[in-house]
């Protein structure tokens, strides 16, 4: 439980310090009249808060991943979950008309 704690706390205050970090940097971009490949200033800066955007997002599932293997295997082991899930319903619903069944004779 208390891990879970410490990494929720962990992706709230890296997620703030990013967003502020890319907040600060498109800003400055902006009022610097900096381009970055032949944008103008104010796409420059709008691409810089983009890309911090993106770095949250991948640094909050780089966290989770690394630290939960139970969430690594429910994402992309997915479909083979369902498959499995699936087969166990149909089993269990033959053994039920195999009870029903027995009971009936």
């Amino acid at each position: 439980m208390t891990i879970g704690i410490i990494l929720i706390v962990a992706i709230l205050v890296l997620g703030g310090v990013l967003a502020t970090l890319g907040d600060r940097i498109g800003t400055k971009v902006g009022k610097a009249r900096l381009s970055l490949f032949n944008l103008r200033p104010r796409d420059t800066a709008v691409l810089i808060t983009i890309v911090t955007g993106v770095l949250i997002s991948g640094s909050t599932l780089g966290i989770l991943f690394a630290t939960s293997k139970p969430l690594r295997r429910g994402v992309f082991e997915y479909d083979e979950t369902q498959r499995n899930l699936r087969r166990a319903r149909e089993e269990l619903d033959e053994v039920h008309r195999q009870k029903l069944k027995s009971k009936t004779n």
